[in-house]
């Protein structure tokens, strides 16, 4: 392939990645100011500024089309990442709950939480994506790291599935649920640092063993 060719297709590439981008940023904004069952995509499409057509090629079904979305937020570095080195229980917790606080205040997320728990009595596939592609993984991530530390010994862990709810929960309870249930509530970097420490520091006092 000559270089006018590489550079046509690096250029054609780059043109879908950007029209996906613009569909996506569209797609966010009427989920979240008008609800799941009220967009359609041929909404999305206009206020994207791409032919339906286009919008098709990415994304077939509404239900494809929010999935995107979920993707593009949740299914990161940060959920895949690897498990934290091995030695020190407290520092590889940090890690796992920083990331995990750090899904919890991606841009839009709280707005998709509220949509996805208004809409999901009618669409349960909504609950389904949420799960599957916020919490999960970041619960296996979780559970892997206390088995691995639990069979070193460093923990001692019987249910590292139920700990692994534990420690998230307790981030969760500070970080997530109050900015759902109240609107505007801002948490900084600071209280999440802290609310991450403390829930480590209780943790740790439960399970590790050193």
């Amino acid at each position: 392939m000559d270089e006018a060719e590489t550079g046509l297709a690096g250029y054609r590439a780059r043109l879908v990645r950007e029209k996906r981008a613009a569909i996506l940023d569209a797609a966010v904004t009427l989920f979240v100011n008008q609800g799941y069952a009220r967009t359609t995509l041929e909404q999305a499409a206009r206020q994207a500024g791409v032919s339906t057509g286009t919008l098709f090629k990415h994304f077939p079904t509404k239900a494809a089309l929010f999935g995107g979305i979920m993707a593009r937020i949740w299914d990161g570095e940060h959920a895949a990442a690897a498990l934290p080195a091995p030695g020190d229980p407290r520092t590889g917790l940090a890690i796992i709950g920083t990331d995990y606080a750090r899904l919890l205040r991606a841009p839009h997320v709280v707005g998709l939480f509220r949509v996805i728990l208004a809409e999901a009595p009618r669409f349960p596939e909504l609950g389904q994506e949420l799960y599957a592609r916020g919490k999960k993984p970041y619960l296996d991530r979780l559970e892997a790291y206390l088995a691995a530390e639990t069979a070193a010994g460093r923990v001692a862990i019987a249910d590292p599935a139920l700990a692994a709810r534990q420690l998230l929960g307790m981030i969760n309870d500070v970080i997530f649920w109050p900015r759902l249930l109240i609107v505007d509530l801002m948490i900084d970097d600071a209280e999440v640092a802290r609310v991450v420490a403390e829930a480590v520091d209780t943790f740790a006092a439960r399970y590790v063993t050193g």
